[in-house]
C-alpha cells in the first residue's frame, strides 16, 4: 500500500471487513499524504498510501449482489470482466458463431417442437455465459495466427460436444442443425467409445496425447468410483491408477501431500483420479476451486524438476458428479487454460448394453429380440457385432429376461397359495430362462420365449405412434432421466418396463395349473408336448394386454383341486380341454355329429397331428392318463383325493364303454374323454353330487372288485346302491333319530330319483340295469318308509248315527262321542241309552256341545289329511310313478278306497283314502284316480276310465239330471291331461268380441238385479214411446233407498240413450223429441233433486260427456273404459261415505286434491343399499335382517357383516323400504308397467291393490273429461293427452287383473262392476281424511278400501260372478241373441253331430274354463286366506316370476366364466358391441349366441329388482339389453356396467338361498348342504319349466268333484301343492355360498394400503431406528438411487403381502435366497439395504418414498403437481414462523414421515376432497390416520405442532419443514 503497487484480492473475503474502508477509498490527508484505517482485529492502524496505489477485487458478479455489503457495492468502481473482451475482435465472431451453433444444437425445430424447452445448461454440462468465449479463446492459444477460423470454429465445437449429454445428442434429430452436421456430430460423440465409461475415454485420451500431464475435468450423473472400479480401470487401462475423494481431505497440506505420493510413485504413466460430489453452494465451489488450482500447481513443480524426456506421464481426471436439474446447476466448467472438459455420463462400463446405444435410435424394442441365434452371447459383455447390420448383440436377451422376471411375477396373482407358487415360480423361471445352459430344454425355452416376446412387442408397437422413436422420447423425458441417473440406464429401465407386463401376460398364460413344473420335472417326451405347444402359435394363443403401469396385476386363472392351485400332469392341459371343448361344440352343430367325426376332425389338427406323428404307443396311453385326471380335477369338484381317483376311475370306464359301443378301435387319446364326457356328463354330475353328500361311500366303493374291474360305467348306481344300504335299518327310536334320516332321504332322494327314472334308464348298460331294478326296488321301499311313517293309526272318531265325522260333538257318560243333532233325535224318539254300548243315560241328561272334544276331533282330522296326502304321495311315488300304467288289480283295488260299504250293506262315497272313516252325507263323484290315470297314454287307461265311469253310473251316486256333471268332470280331467283350455278360451273370447261389435247388449248393470232391470225397461220403452212417466212409476215400485233408485236412472238413462250415439247411422240416435223428454223428467223427477245429478243426467241424454261421449269411432275397449267410467260416476253422485270422498274429489272436484297423495298411483321403491346386503343377512323366517356372515365392501374393501346376527363395531341398523313417493300420480309411461318393480304392491296383495288402482285411475279419467286442466297438474311428468293417458292405464290395469284373477275379459270386467258397486253399499267409517293430504292419510284409506270392499267381494267372488252372470243370462237382451245364448245358456242346439237328448247338450260341458296360470293360484290362496298357513307356497307364488329365473343361473355362471378366462387380463382392451362380438367368434359362436340370449332375457326381466336390491347407478339399468348394447355389461365387475352381470348373479344366488332357507323354516330342519358358486351344476339349483312342470302339478291337484244335485266343482288341493313344489322343485337343494362368483378382478392400482395390511398381517413390522435412517439417507445420495431402492423395497413389499417372511430375516438375504436378484441390484445399494430387516420393509418404503420427494424438491421438481390445488394453498408468514419454531425442537423426522405418507396415499386419490375435507387440521388429520395404523401420536405434536394449520396447505407444510429441517441441520 506504502510502496504503491498493485494488490489484486481472489477468494479473500475474510479480508474485506478489515479493508472497509481501503475499499470504500475512505481516506483522510495529513500534510499531503493520504492514510487510510485498517481493522485488524480489535485494533484499528492507520496506513500511509502511495499515490499508484491500486487495490482490485476479483470476485464473480453472484457473490457480489448475493453476499457483499451493500454500502461496499455502491462505492466501489465495479467492472464486469469476461472472456469475451480480451478477444480480439474476429475471435468474438468465431465466438458469435459458436454461440448460434449451440442455440441450434440445443433449440428444436418447429415440425418437431415439443412442450419441454431446453437451455445450453441441459445439453453442454457445465455451460455457462462466457463458454463460448472460453472455448475460443483456449482453441486459439496454441494456435498461430494465420489459423482459419473455420477451423477453429470446428475445434471449439469438438470440445462443446465432448461436455454434451448422450440425450441431447440422440435428440439432434429434432434440432435445427443441417443433417449432415448432425450426422457428423452423431459419428464423433461415439467414435472409439470414448464417452461409454471413464475408461475408455481414458484408452482413447492417453493413447492420442503427447504431452506428459494433462488435466481433465469429468463431469458425470452416475455414481462416482469405488475402490473395485479402479481395479477394473487398471485392467482396462494398462495404467497405475489412483482414486481420490475431496471429502477424504480436511486441509490442503493433505491433500497435497497425497498428490506428491502419486507423482513419486511408480516410473511408469499413471492416472490421478480425484472425484467429489457436486453441492449447490459457494463454499463448495470454492473448495472445489482450491482443489483444482493446488492440484495443478503441485504437478507444474513436479514438471520442472526431472528429465523432461525419460519422465513418465501423468493423467489428472478431475470428477465431478453433479445432480440432473432441468436448466443445469451452477457448476462452472470449460476453464480452459490446461484443462480439457468432458461429460461421461456413466463412468462405469454398461452391464446391460454390450455396443453404443445409439445404434438403437432407429430400431423398435420388438427389432431387438427378432430372430434370436441359436447360442446366445458369452457373459463377456464386452464383444460388440460382428457387422453393423447385427441388432441382435445390442445387448444381453437373456440378462434383460432375467432382470425382469421378478417384477413380472410380482404383477401375478394366484386364487390360491400365492406365497409358495410365487417364489417357486421365480425359481423355476430364472432356471429355464438361463439361455447359456447346454441343456436343450431350457435353450428351446429360451429361444421360444424370446419369440413369443418379440410377437407381443410388435403388437404393443402397433398400439402406440411412432414405435421407433422411443429412444427418443427417453431422451426427451426429463422425469425418466433424473430417476434412471443415466441415460443407458435409463433406457434398459424402460425395455424393461416394456418387456415385465408382456412376460407377466405370458407366464400368466404358460403357468396355470403349475404348468412351468413340468419342464423341470418330467420326461423328455412331456418336455417335448409342453414345448410344442408352447412354440406353436396356430396352438397356444398369447392375447396381447394393454397395461396401463407396471402396477398392473394379472390373474393366473388356474384350476382349484382340495383348496389349492392344480399341479396337471399333462403340459397346457387347460388349453387341451378349451380347444377340445370348442371343437365338441363344432362337431355338435353338424348332422354327421358322432366320435368318429371328431375323432377325425382332432387328428387334423395340430396337436392330434402331432400326438398322432411324434408320441408313441406308450406314451400316448400315459398321456391319457394324465390327461384324464386333469380333466376330472378341472371339470368337476371333489373333497378328498379319494374322490379323485374314484371320479378318474368312473370316466376312464365311461371312455371303455363308448368305445366298446362305437366299436371304436383306435389308441386311446385325449380326444375320447371328451366324448365320453358329452355323452356320460349327467351320470357324472350325478355320481359327484351323491359323494358330496354321502362321502363314506366313497372308501367301499374304491374297495369294491366290481366296480374296478368293471370295463362298463357302473359306478354311479354302485353309488346309489351304497347310499341306499347306508340308509337301510334305520334307527327311528327318537325323533331326533327320525330327523335326521328323514334328512338324509330328502337329500339323496333327486339323485336316486335320477338313476331310478325310466327316463334315464336308456344311458344304463346291461350289467347297470340289472342294478338299478335292485336299487328302485329298495328306494322304492325307503320311500314307503319315508311316506308311510304314521300309517300305523286308525281313525275311529265318528258318529255311529250317522257314520261321519262328529259335527257340534256331545260326549255321553260311557265316552262315546256322536253329532248334537244325531243324539237330540235319538231322545227326541224315546231312545235313552246310548246307541252303541246301550247303557243307559241319566234322567236329567241334557246334550251339551263339548268344546274340548271339537279341539281333538279337529287335530283329527287335520292328522287324516295329512295322512291321506302320504297316500297320495305314495301312490304317485310307488304305484303311478314311471311310464306305465299299474296293473289291472291295483286300479280296482285303489277305486274301492273311494267307496265305503257300512255295516247295514250301504255304500257311501269318501275321499281317496285306505281309512274308511268320515264318509260323505251326500254321494260325491271324485276326479282323483282319473288324474292319476291320466298321467299316461290315454289308449293305455282308457278301459280304467270306462271302468271308472261304469262303476260311477251303476252305483247311482248321480242322478240322471246331473249326468251332464259328471260328463264335464271327465271332460275337465281330458282338457287338464291336454291343456287345451287356450285354444277354448280364445274362441270364446272371439264369439264374445264379435257379438259385443254386432250390437249385442249385454248388460253389466245387472249387478244391481231385478229392480235396475225394472228402471232400465222402462227407459227403453220411453225411448221408444216418449212416455217418461213410467220410468218415474218404475222407480217408484222399487224398495231400495232412493239413492239407489237415483243411480238406477242414471246407469239406464247411459245404457238405453247415450250408447244410441255409438251408431254410425244417426238416425238411430235419440230425436230432439225424445231427448226434451228426457229433459222434462230430469228437471221434474223426485229422484235427480241434485243439480249435479241433474247436469250429469243431461249429459248423459245429450252425449256431452267430452272425452267419455260415445262415438262410432270407439273401440271396444274403450266403451267398456267408458261404461265403468260412467257406473263409477254414477256411485259418485249418489254416496257421501267418507270411503268414497277421495275418488269424488278426483272424479267430480280435482282442482281441491291437486297436491294430494293419489292412492296407488306411484313407485313404491326400495332404498338403494349396498349389495353386500344380500351376501350376509339372515334368512331366518322373520328374515331379521342381522349378519350372518362376513364379507368385504365391494366399493371401499373394507369388512362388513357379522356372525351368529351380531355385527361388526360400528355397523347399525337401517331402514331397508322407505317410502320414497310423493304427491301426484307418477307412475309414468303406462309400458313401463310392465317391469317388475311397478309390481310392487306395497304389502298390499295384488288383486286388492290392482282393484284400488283401477279406481282411482276410472276416477281421474271421469275428473278429467270436464276438467283435464286440473287433472293434467296432478299427473308427474305432465302428459299432453290426459284422457288417453288415462285410458291406457286402466286397460294395463284391467290386464293385469285379468291375470290376477285369473279370468276372461268378461268376467274381469263383472268383477270391477260387482267392485263399484260396492261403494255404494258402504256404511259410514270413521278416521278418513278424504283429501289425503299425507302419505298417513294415504296409506289408510288404501288399506281401508283393500281390506272393508275389495277383500270381501274377492272372497265371495265365485258366487257373485255366478249370480251376475245367471242375471245376464236370463235377461231378455240376451236370450234374444243367438251367440249370447249360446254363451251364457244351455241351448247347444248348433251341435248337429250329437243326438238331440245327448247328456253333453250342456253349457256344463261346452262353457269356457279359463286356463290356469301362477297369478290364479296366487288370488286362490289369496281368496282362501291361506297366506299364514301356507307360507312357502305364499313366498313362491309372491316372486315366482322372479324363481323361475334361477334354472338359468349354471348358464349364466358359465357365460361368465368364459368371458373372464378371455378377458381377465385384457380387461381394459374390451371394445364394441356384443353382437361385434359374437360374430368375431368362430367355434363358439352358437355357444355364446344361447348363453348370450339367455344372460340378456334374464337382466332385462330382473334388473328392476337387481338395482333394487343392490346397488346398481340408474344409468346401467334404465333401458333393456340387447345385442347392440356395450360388451362390457356381459363382463362381471365390481364396478361400471359389469355390475349388472356380477349383480345379476348375486341375486339369482339370493333367491336360490330364500327359497332354501325358507324350506328349512317350514320343515324345521337346517340345511348344512352347502356348494358355492364355483362347482355349481344344473342339478344343484332350483329348476322347473312353467308350463311342463309347474303348471301341470298344480292342475293334478285341482281335483274335480260332483255331489249329487250340484253342479261339478273344481277344488285346489293347496297344501298338497305347496308339498309337492317343496318336494319336486325345492327339497334337497343346497345352500349356495358365493365363493367363486366370476369376476374380472380391477387390474390397476395395486393400494398400498392394503399391501401394508397385508404384510403387517404376515411379517411382524417394526420401525426403523433413527441411526438406520439417518444412514440410509446418507448412503443413497442420490435421487436415481433412491428410486431404484425404492422400486426394490415396493417389489420385495408385493411379495411379502403373499408369501410373508421371518422377521428377522435380513432383507438383503430374502433378495438373493428367494428371489435370486441380488444380481441385478447394484452393490452400494445392497449393502444400505442390508442395513435392513423384513420387519423394516413398510417404515424403509416409508422412508425411501419420503427420500424421494425431497430429492425432487432439489432437483427443482414438484412432488405433488398433480394432487388437487385444493391441498396446495400458500403459508403465511405466521405459519412459517410457528413451523420454525416446531422444527427446531430437534427430531421430528418420524412426524414428517407419517405426514408424507397420508399425504402421498390418501390426497392423491380421485375425488380426495370429498374424503378429507381441506377445511380440517393437519395435525388432527394425520393423527387420526396414525391412530388408524395403530402408530403412537408423538408427544412433541400434541405439544407443539401449530393448531392452526389445515390439510388446505399440507402440501407447502411439508416442503417447507424439509427446507427448514436441512437449513436447522447445516447450521447445527
Amino acid at each position: 500500500m506504502e510502496t504503491g503497487q498493485t494488490v489484486v484480492l481472489l477468494n479473500l473475503q475474510n479480508l474485506y471487513e478489515s479493508l472497509y474502508d481501503a475499499l470504500n477509498q475512505y481516506y483522510v490527508t495529513l500534510g499531503g499524504q493520504k492514510y487510510v484505517d485498517l481493522g485488524l482485529g480489535t485494533h484499528r492502524v492507520k496506513c500511509r498510501v502511495h499515490k499508484n496505489f491500486r487495490l482490485i477485487v476479483i470476485e464473480e458478479k453472484e457473490v457480489v449482489y448475493e453476499q457483499f455489503p451493500i454500502p461496499l457495492i455502491n462505492r466501489l468502481e465495479k467492472h464486469y470482466l469476461d472472456i469475451n473482451t480480451v478477444l480480439r475482435n474476429e475471435r468474438k465472431d468465431i465466438a458469435r458463431q459458436l454461440q448460434q451453433w449451440v442455440d441450434n444444437f440445443v433449440s428444436l425445430s418447429s415440425q418437431h417442437s415439443m412442450t419441454k424447452q431446453y437451455v445450453p445448461s441441459d445439453v453442454f454440462i457445465g455451460y455457462h455465459s462466457d463458454t463460448c468465449s472460453s472455448v475460443v479463446l483456449q482453441v486459439t492459444e496454441n494456435q498461430s495466427a494465420e489459423t482459419d477460423a473455420q477451423t477453429i470454429l470446428d475445434e471449439a465445437k469438438d470440445i462443446l460436444l465432448n461436455c454434451a449429454t448422450p440425450d441431447s445428442v440422440v435428440r439432434l434429430d429434432k434440432s435445427r442443425l443441417p443433417d449432415e452436421e448432425r450426422e457428423h456430430l452423431m459419428k464423433e460423440y461415439v467414435k472409439e467409445e470414448m464417452h461409454s465409461s471413464l475408461g475408455d475415454y481414458i484408452v482413447y485420451h492417453t493413447q492420442k496425447e503427447q504431452s506428459h500431464f494433462f488435466f481433465t475435468e469429468v463431469t458425470t450423473f452416475s455414481r462416482l468410483l469405488t475402490a473395485a472400479d479402479t481395479h477394473q480401470l487398471q485392467n482396462v487401462t494398462k495404467l497405475d491408477v489412483r482414486l481420490l475423494s475431496l471429502q477424504q481431505f480436511d486441509t490442503e497440506y493433505s491433500f497435497l501431500k497425497k498428490i506428491r505420493e502419486f507423482l513419486g510413485s511408480t516410473p511408469a504413466d499413471k492416472v490421478l483420479i480425484i472425484q467429489t460430489d457436486y453441492v449447490e453452494d459457494s463454499h463448495s465451489r470454492n473448495i472445489l476451486s482450491s482443489a483444482k488450482y493446488s492440484c495443478v500447481n503441485e504437478i507444474n513443480k513436479w514438471d520442472t524438476t526431472d528429465n523432461k524426456h525419460t519422465k513418465p506421464k501423468a493423467f489428472v481426471y478431475f470428477v465431478t458428479k453433479l445432480p440432473r436439474i432441468e436448466g443445469g446447476t451452477s457448476y462452472v466448467g470449460f476453464q480452459g487454460g490446461p484443462w480439457r472438459s468432458v461429460h461421461i455420463d456413466d463412468l462405469r462400463r454398461s452391464k446391460e448394453f454390450v455396443f453404443d446405444v445409439h445404434s438403437l435410435k432407429n430400431l423398435r424394442i420388438s427389432d431387438l429380440f427378432e430372430d434370436p441365434p441359436e447360442a446366445m452371447e458369452t457373459e463377456d459383455h464386452t464383444s460388440v457385432p460382428q457387422n453393423d447390420d447385427s441388432t441382435v448383440n445390442l445387448f444381453d436377451t437373456t440378462d434383460l429376461m432375467r432382470s425382469c422376471v421378478q417384477s413380472a411375477v410380482s404383477m401375478l396373482r394366484d386364487a390360491a397359495d400365492s406365497g409358495e407358487l410365487s417364489t417357486h415360480r421365480v425359481e423355476n423361471l430364472l432356471t429355464l430362462l438361463d439361455g447359456r445352459s447346454s441343456f436343450d430344454t431350457r435353450l428351446s425355452l429360451h429361444t421360444s420365449t424370446l419369440k413369443r416376446l418379440h410377437s407381443l412387442l410388435e403388437d404393443y408397437e402397433d398400439s402406440i405412434p411412432n414405435p421407433k422413436s422411443w429412444v427418443l422420447r427417453e431422451a426427451s423425458n426429463v422425469n425418466a432421466l433424473q430417476e434412471g441417473g443415466t441415460f443407458l440406464h435409463t433406457l434398459w429401465r424402460k425395455i424393461q418396463a416394456v418387456v415385465t407386463p408382456l412376460l407377466a401376460n405370458l407366464v400368466s398364460v404358460i403357468d396355470r395349473d403349475c404348468n412351468l413344473d413340468l419342464l423341470l420335472n418330467e420326461s423328455d417326451d412331456t418336455r417335448s408336448l409342453w414345448l410344442e405347444i408352447f412354440s406353436s402359435k396356430e396352438m397356444l394363443h398369447v392375447p396381447y394386454v394393454k397395461v396401463g403401469s407396471n402396477s398392473t396385476v394379472f390373474m393366473v386363472q388356474s384350476h382349484i383341486t382340495f383348496g389349492h392351485t392344480m399341479h396337471c400332469l399333462l403340459p397346457f392341459s387347460w388349453w387341451i380341454k378349451d380347444f377340445l371343448d370348442g371343437l365338441m361344440m363344432q362337431t355338435s352343430r353338424h348332422e354327421i355329429c358322432s366320435p368318429v367325426h371328431f375323432q377325425e376332425l382332432f387328428l387334423n389338427t395340430p396337436l392330434g397331428s402331432y400326438m398322432a406323428k411324434n408320441v408313441n404307443k406308450k406314451m400316448k396311453k400315459e398321456f391319457y392318463e394324465r390327461y384324464l385326471q386333469d380333466f376330472v380335477s378341472m371339470t368337476m369338484k371333489m373333497a378328498s383325493d379319494e374322490e379323485l381317483q374314484l371320479l378318474y376311475l368312473a370316466l376312464g370306464s365311461c371312455v371303455e364303454e363308448i368305445r366298446r359301443q362305437k366299436r371304436d378301435e383306435t389308441e386311446l387319446s385325449v380326444s375320447h374323454i371328451h366324448i365320453a364326457y358329452y355323452f356320460y356328463q349327467s351320470r357324472l354330475q350325478n355320481l359327484s353330487r351323491m359323494i358330496s353328500l354321502q362321502p363314506e361311500v366313497v372308501s367301499p366303493l374304491r374297495r369294491n372288485q366290481h366296480v374296478r374291474n368293471c370295463p362298463d360305467m357302473v359306478l354311479d348306481v354302485h353309488a346309489a346302491t351304497a347310499c341306499i344300504e347306508s340308509l337301510g335299518s334305520p334307527n327311528l327310536d327318537t325323533d331326533a333319530l327320525c330327523h335326521r334320516w328323514l334328512k338324509q332321504v330328502k337329500r339323496l332322494q333327486a339323485s336316486l330319483e335320477l338313476i331310478c327314472s325310466q327316463h334315464n334308464t336308456r344311458q344304463y348298460g346291461g350289467r347297470c340295469k340289472e342294478i338299478i331294478h335292485d336299487v328302485r326296488m329298495e328306494f322304492s321301499y325307503t320311500s314307503g318308509n319315508l311316506i308311510g311313517i304314521g300309517f300305523i293309526f286308525r281313525f275311529g272318531l265318528q258318529c255311529t248315527v250317522c257314520m261321519r265325522e262328529p259335527q257340534d260333538p256331545v260326549g255321553l257318560p260311557c265316552h262315546h262321542i256322536y253329532c248334537s243333532t244325531c243324539i237330540r233325535a235319538n231322545l227326541d224318539a224315546g231312545q235313552t241309552s246310548c246307541p252303541i254300548c246301550r247303557q243307559e243315560l241319566p234322567n236329567n241328561f241334557q246334550p251339551q256341545v263339548s268344546e274340548d272334544i271339537r279341539t281333538s276331533i279337529k287335530k283329527n282330522a287335520e292328522f287324516r289329511q295329512r295322512c291321506n296326502g302320504f297316500f297320495i304321495d305314495l301312490l304317485s311315488t310307488v304305484c303311478f310313478k314311471d311310464n306305465t300304467p299299474p296293473a289291472k288289480d291295483v286300479i280296482k283295488h285303489l277305486l274301492s278306497y273311494l267307496m265305503v260299504e257300512t255295516e247295514n250293506e250301504q255304500i257311501y262315497t269318501k275321499d281317496l283314502s285306505p281309512f274308511d272313516e268320515s264318509p260323505d252325507k251326500n254321494p260325491v263323484v271324485r276326479s282323483v284316480i282319473l288324474k292319476l290315470l291320466l298321467k299316461f297314454s290315454f289308449d293305455e287307461v282308457k278301459e280304467y276310465l270306462q271302468q271308472h265311469l261304469s262303476s260311477v253310473e251303476d252305483s247311482r251316486f248321480v242322478d240322471e239330471e246331473d249326468k251332464a256333471q259328471l260328463y264335464a268332470l271327465y271332460i275337465n280331467c281330458l282338457e287338464v291331461k291336454h291343456i287345451q283350455n287356450n285354444n277354448i278360451t280364445v274362441l270364446v273370447l272371439l264369439i264374445t268380441t264379435v257379438n259385443n261389435e254386432d250390437g249385442g247388449q249385454m248388460d253389466q248393470f245387472l249387478v244391481y238385479g231385478e229392480e235396475y232391470k225394472a228402471v232400465r225397461d222402462a227407459v227403453a220403452k220411453a225411448v221408444v214411446d216418449g212416455d217418461v212417466d213410467q220410468i218415474e212409476e218404475a222407480c217408484e215400485k222399487c224398495t231400495v233407498p232412493p239413492r239407489n233408485r237415483t243411480m238406477f236412472v242414471l246407469l239406464a238413462l247411459f245404457r238405453e240413450v247415450t250408447t244410441l250415439y255409438k251408431s254410425a247411422n244417426a238416425s238411430l240416435h235419440p230425436t230432439p223429441e225424445r231427448c226434451q223428454s228426457f229433459g222434462d223428467l230430469i228437471q221434474g223427477s223426485r229422484y235427480l233433486h241434485q243439480s249435479e245429478v241433474r247436469d250429469f243426467a243431461s249429459a248423459l241424454v245429450h252425449n256431452r260427456l267430452g272425452a267419455l261421449a260415445m262415438s262410432p269411432g270407439n273401440t271396444l275397449v274403450a266403451n267398456t273404459v267408458i261404461e265403468l267410467t260412467i257406473h263409477l260416476a254414477a256411485v259418485l253422485l249418489t254416496r257421501t261415505h267418507n270411503l268414497v270422498m277421495p275418488l269424488k274429489q278426483l272424479g267430480l272436484f280435482p282442482e281441491n286434491i291437486i297436491n294430494c297423495f293419489i292412492p296407488s298411483l306411484y313407485n313404491y321403491r326400495h332404498k338403494n343399499i349396498q349389495s353386500i346386503r344380500n351376501l350376509l343377512i339372515c334368512y331366518v323366517p322373520l328374515q331379521c335382517g342381522l349378519p350372518m356372515q362376513r364379507g368385504r365392501c365391494l366399493e371401499c374393501g373394507q369388512e362388513v357383516g357379522g356372525d351368529n346376527h351380531s355385527a361388526l363395531p360400528g355397523f347399525t341398523p337401517i331402514q331397508l323400504q322407505q317410502d320414497h313417493t310423493r304427491p301426484g300420480h307418477i307412475l309414468g309411461d303406462p309400458e313401463r308397467r310392465n317391469n317388475l318393480d311397478a309390481l310392487d304392491t306395497k304389502n298390499m296383495s295384488l288383486t286388492p291393490f290392482t282393484l284400488v288402482r283401477l279406481v282411482t285411475h276410472l276416477a281421474m279419467l271421469l275428473g278429467a273429461s270436464e276438467k283435464s286442466q286440473f287433472v293434467r297438474r296432478i299427473i308427474q311428468p305432465p302428459v299432453e293427452d290426459v284422457g288417453l293417458f288415462l285410458s291406457l292405464h286402466i286397460m294395463k290395469d284391467l290386464d293385469q287383473l285379468s291375470q290376477a284373477l285369473g279370468r276372461g275379459a268378461d268376467d274381469t270386467v263383472t268383477t270391477v262392476h260387482l267392485v263399484i258397486k260396492s261403494l255404494h253399499e258402504l256404511v259410514q267409517a270413521t278416521g278418513i281424511d278424504p283429501s289425503l293430504t299425507t302419505k298417513v292419510s294415504r296409506n289408510t284409506w288404501e288399506t281401508t278400501v283393500a281390506a272393508d270392499i275389495m277383500t270381501p267381494r274377492l272372497r265371495d267372488l265365485d258366487q257373485l260372478l255366478q249370480d251376475a252372470k245367471g242375471s245376464i243370462r236370463t235377461d231378455s237382451r240376451v236370450s234374444s241373441n243367438f251367440i249370447m245364448r249360446t254363451t251364457f245358456g244351455d241351448d247347444c242346439s248348433f251341435l248337429t253331430s250329437l243326438a238331440l237328448g245327448s247328456q253333453v247338450h250342456s253349457s256344463a260341458v261346452w262353457s269356457c274354463r279359463e286356463r290356469l296360470s301362477v297369478l290364479t293360484l296366487t288370488h286362490i290362496v289369496e281368496q282362501h286366506d291361506q297366506k299364514e298357513e301356507l307360507p312357502l307356497l305364499w313366498r313362491f307364488l309372491q316372486k315366482e316370476r322372479e324363481f323361475r329365473q334361477i334354472k338359468f343361473l349354471p348358464n349364466i355362471l358359465n357365460l361368465q366364466r368364459r368371458l373372464v378366462r378371455k378377458f381377465q387380463n385384457a380387461s381394459d382392451q374390451i371394445v364394441g358391441s356384443i353382437r361385434e362380438f359374437i360374430e368375431g367368434q368362430r367355434e363358439m359362436k352358437t355357444w355364446y349366441d344361447k348363453h348370450i340370449d339367455i344372460f340378456l332375457k334374464t337382466w332385462n326381466l330382473l334388473k328392476e329388482s337387481v338395482a333394487n336390491e343392490l346397488k346398481i347407478p340408474d344409468e346401467f339399468c334404465s333401458e333393456d339389453l340387447d345385442l347392440n348394447s356395450d360388451l362390457q355389461y356381459l363382463l362381471p365387475r365390481r364396478q361400471g356396467p359389469g355390475l349388472c352381470a356380477t349383480g345379476l348373479v348375486s341375486y339369482l344366488v339370493a333367491l336360490h338361498n330364500e327359497l332354501v332357507n325358507a324350506v328349512d323354516s317350514h320343515t324345521g330342519e337346517d340345511s348344512s348342504y352347502k356348494v358355492s358358486v364355483a362347482e355349481l351344476t344344473e342339478q344343484h339349483v332350483i329348476h322347473y319349466e312353467v308350463e311342463k312342470d309347474l303348471l301341470p302339478l298344480v292342475l293334478s291337484n285341482c281335483q274335480y268333484s260332483l255331489e249329487r244335485g250340484h253342479e261339478t266343482i273344481s277344488q285346489y288341493d293347496l297344501p298338497r301343492i305347496q308339498q309337492q313344489i317343496l318336494t319336486r322343485f325345492l327339497q334337497g337343494k343346497p345352500l349356495i355360498t358365493r365363493t367363486g362368483i366370476p369376476t374380472l378382478v380391477k387390474t390397476q392400482e395395486r393400494d398400498y394400503e392394503t399391501i401394508f395390511k397385508a404384510v403387517k398381517g404376515k411379517v411382524r413390522q417394526d420401525a426403523l431406528s433413527s441411526l438406520i435412517r439417518n444412514a440410509l439417507s446418507r448412503e443413497l445420495d442420490s435421487y436415481s438411487d433412491v428410486c431404484e431402492a425404492l422400486k426394490i423395497v415396493e417389489l420385495l413389499l408385493g411379495f411379502l403381502s403373499v408369501t410373508g417372511g421371518d422377521p428377522v430375516m435380513s432383507l438383503v438375504s430374502y433378495l438373493q435366497d428367494n428371489l435370486k436378484m441380488v444380481d441385478h441390484i447394484d452393490h452400494h445399494i445392497s449393502q444400505a439395504l442390508s442395513r435392513c430387516r423384513l420387519r423394516h420393509c413398510v417404515s424403509l418404503w416409508q422412508l425411501l418414498s419420503s427420500l424421494k420427494s425431497e430429492k425432487m424438491l432439489h432437483l427443482k421438481r414438484e412432488p405433488f403437481s398433480e394432487y388437487p390445488a385444493e391441498y396446495q394453498m400458500p403459508l403465511r408468514e405466521e405459519d412459517k414462523i410457528e413451523l420454525k419454531g416446531f422444527m427446531s425442537r430437534g427430531n421430528v423426522d418420524q412426524w414428517l414421515l407419517e405426514m408424507h405418507e397420508f399425504l402421498l396415499l390418501n390426497l392423491g386419490r380421485l375425488r380426495a376432497t370429498e374424503d378429507f375435507n381441506p377445511s380440517w387440521g393437519v395435525k388432527e388429520t394425520v393423527a387420526a390416520y396414525m391412530d388408524r395404523k395403530e402408530v403412537e401420536v408423538p408427544l412433541y405434536v400434541e405439544d407443539k405442532f401449530p393448531e392452526g394449520l389445515q390439510l388446505s396447505k399440507i402440501v407447502e407444510t411439508w416442503k417447507y419443514a424439509i427446507t427448514a429441517k436441512q437449513e436447522w441441520m447445516m447450521e447445527g
